[in-house]
């Protein structure tokens, strides 16, 4: 309908036109006679679609010194004009796409050559596309003008593609939207397109390679082919019609095979593609007229870009068939057409894209609103959380110096019954060895001056002899064992006997006690003086200092256990790092702790090395506690313990190693964390080893454990200072 509303309004423009000298249409007989023609058979306008014959045409002129000959088809293949005089032939021009181009021909939106002398014409016109005439008569003014005009609207449509082009590359470049990519490729296919049908690559290029315009028109099957493309992507149809998106896809691979037809027949190819235009073309209208009437997206772009190319190819039908006439405006309409459906096209984009834009941009203000409004709501949570957090932290922190305290408290019980316990041991000791010298002193008073004669009547030698006895340190700790002392009062027995001294076996005991295991020749020659006196006298002395050794050794235990005792204590301050030394150390938590290492278990101690530690010693002191009370428990206070220390390069490594049952390897990585513990509930808190390890850390040090039935180590590897420069200031590390 809206064809022949635009016939009926371009229906003056026509009546307009001014009539044009005709040819006479031979058909395809170039020997058909005039009088075997009828009137309709001579026309400006010639129009039969596709044919393989050779058509011929007539006509007869006067001598003009301005006159041309102009063949409005950019698409002849070949083209032949003969001039006759008389019946002969006396010149002929032969031009065509698929032919070189010649001087006197020239291009002006078909091909246009002079025709000014006097004769008879006769033009052969062969064309592998639809076989179409448009003859005008020009003399050089109006050719002039035509050319001028028809320049003007190619120029007009190749600038409106060249320039779509640069639009959507510049946008895709900046925006890398793939819309953009499709859009310059159909554009530019299009523009290929119009420029290849209008025959300015002969004009201005191509007009020496006689192949080009036999195989090169098969890429105008990449105009559909792009154009296919960019809808696709523009209608979304992947993700909105994904079955109808399959045939779209088929249908696009099936325009690149199409190229390949022209190595068949052009003439085929030409019919394809014509038809194939005729039926894209109309299903898009007819689509976008179907969105127009559903209201869909994009309806109206598609409506309108369709719609103009409609009236433009259409316009261009009228023009070829003679229903308009031919000016350089409805020559150029279909190309014009193209390239304002492209811009339309490359607007709306543009225009979606600014809207797209402006949404995104408000749905992002919305969204950042939204988000500064939760990201408010969530710092205030996260303070409250903060807050309850630190609360808990606190009480957590309450809690462990509760438990260790509590620890510390149960530990120091057992620790004040065993000090108590070692304590009392050489008090004991002291106070047996006090009643024996006060005894002793006693007697000594009640035989006052006895002694005294027993030195007087001893020659010097002899009291060389007594003196030597009685200074002589005897080994008291060796005849402790029954076996070892039953040997040795045998031996001295023996002696006696054999130098014919006899004494009871209450004296032997009490040469024992005192430490007397054996007797030199000069030691029997002087109790032989004097047996009774003088044995009596030499056990008394001996006796004495054997007590008063005890009292020195009992007061030495003593004030070693209180020097422990004092290190030890420590712990319960707040302490600044030092320098100390590591044995000593490890010695106080042993000296401490030896109570629990009598009877059943053995411990070995290997010290390889003793190294200087920059550290907190009241800290060590609790490691060494903690690892030493775990391996006894371990063993049930009976086995083996061994305590070793060795130097690794720039560390000292300490390990204690008990013969225990071992830890479980599936408990081994959880041993160092806070509160676990597999004693039973009230025996332990779990806090030891999770102390140990952070003390460790805190001197930058590492902990490792290797546990098996019979066996587990606990590693400890410590850096050590190699030198101290005194005159360098201490610096306290944060």
């Amino acid at each position: 309908m809206y064809q022949i509303i635009l016939c009926l309004l371009l229906l003056p423009l026509s009546l307009m036109a001014e009539g044009n000298e005709g040819l006479w249409h031979l058909g395809t007989n170039p020997k058909t006679k005039l009088t075997e023609l009828n009137p309709k058979d001579n026309s400006s306008h010639f129009y039969f679609g596709f044919t393989k014959e050779s058509h011929y045409y007539l006509i007869n002129f006067e001598e003009s010194s301005s006159r041309y000959f102009h063949f409005e088809n950019g698409m002849i293949s070949e083209l032949d004009c003969e001039l006759y005089k008389d019946g002969k032939k006396v010149s002929e021009i032969k031009t065509g796409l698929v032919r070189k181009k010649l001087p006197e021909v020239s291009f002006t939106g078909g091909f246009v050559f002079p025709a000014k002398e006097k004769g008879t014409y006769l033009i052969r016109i062969q064309s592998e596309d639809t076989h179409r005439i448009n003859f005008r008569i020009q003399d050089e003014f109006s050719l002039l003008k035509f050319t001028k005009s028809i320049s003007l609207w190619q120029g007009f449509y190749f600038g409106l593609c060249i320039l779509v082009c640069l639009l959507s590359a510049t946008q895709y470049i900046i925006l890398r939207e793939r819309v953009y990519l499709l859009l310059t490729f159909a554009t530019m296919s299009i523009l290929f397109t119009n420029v290849l049908r209008s025959g300015l690559f002969y004009e201005y290029g191509f007009s020496d390679c006689e192949w080009f315009y036999r195989y090169v028109p098969g890429l105008v099957s990449l105009s559909p082919f792009g154009l296919v493309l960019f809808l696709r992507e523009f209608l979304q149809t992947k993700q909105k019609y994904p079955n109808a998106d399959k045939y779209i896809v088929s249908y696009a691979y099936f325009l690149i095979l199409s190229i390949f037809i022209v190595f068949i027949d052009l003439q085929l190819y030409f019919r394809f593609i014509y038809a194939n235009s005729l039926m894209f073309s109309t299903f898009n209208f007819g689509y976008a007229i179907y969105c127009m009437i559903k209201r869909k997206e994009n309806a109206n772009v598609l409506f309108y870009a369709f719609l103009v190319r409609q009236i433009s190819t259409t316009l261009l039908i009228f023009a070829n068939l003679g229903y308009l006439p031919s000016f350089p405006f409805l020559s150029s309409a279909n190309e014009i057409g193209a390239a304002v459906q492209m811009t339309i096209f490359t607007i709306a984009i543009s225009k979606f894209q600014i809207q797209n834009r402006i949404k995104k941009e408000q749905t992002v203000t919305k969204e950042n609103e939204e988000l500064e409004t939760m990201v408010l709501e969530r710092t205030k949570e996260i303070q409250t959380q903060k807050e309850k957090l630190e609360k808990a932290l606190l009480q957590i922190s309450h809690t462990e110096n509760q438990l260790v305290f509590s620890e510390k408290m149960s530990e120091l019980g057992k620790l004040v019954a065993g000090v108590a316990h070692e304590i009392n041991n050489p008090l004991s000791a002291i106070k047996a060895s006090i009643e024996t010298l006060i005894e002793s002193k006693d007697n000594e008073i009640k035989n006052l001056g006895s002694k005294e004669n027993i030195y007087s009547s001893l020659k010097p030698t002899e009291l060389k002899t007594l003196r030597k006895m009685l200074t002589y340190q005897s080994d008291f700790g060796l005849v402790a064992s029954y076996t070892e002392r039953k040997e040795k009062k045998a031996i001295l027995k023996k002696n006696c006997k054999d130098n014919d001294l006899e004494f009871e076996d209450a004296i032997l005991e009490r040469f024992l006690d005192v430490g007397i295991t054996k007797l030199y020749d000069e030691e029997i020659a002087l109790l032989k003086i004097g047996q009774e006196k003088l044995s009596n006298l030499i056990l008394e002395e001996k006796n004495f200092k054997l007590h008063l050794s005890i009292i020195q050794i009992a007061v030495d235990r003593s004030s070693k256990i209180i020097l422990a005792l004092k290190n030890f204590s420590r712990v319960t301050k707040v302490e600044e790092r030092r320098i100390f030394t590591l044995l000593e150390n490890i010695e106080t938590v042993l000296t401490i702790y030896q109570y629990k290492m009598r009877g059943k278990v053995s411990l070995k101690k290997t010290f390889l090395t003793d190294a200087t530690i920059l550290g907190w010693p009241e800290d060590l002191i609790r490691v060494w506690t903690n690892l030493i009370l775990n391996g006894l428990e371990a063993m049930n206070q009976k086995g083996n313990l061994m305590i070793t220390t060795e130097k690794q390069g720039s560390l000292v490594e300490v390990k204690v190693i008990d013969n225990g049952p071992g830890i479980p390897l599936e408990i081994q990585n959880k041993i160092f964390e806070p509160f676990f513990t597999t004693k039973n509930h009230g025996d332990g808190t779990g806090m030891g080893l999770g102390i140990t390890k952070s003390i460790i850390e805190k001197h930058k040090g590492n902990i490792y454990i290797e546990s098996e039935p019979g066996r587990t180590c606990f590693s400890i590897q410590l850096p050590v200072i190699e030198f101290i420069d005194p005159n360098e200031p201490f610096v306290e590390e944060s």
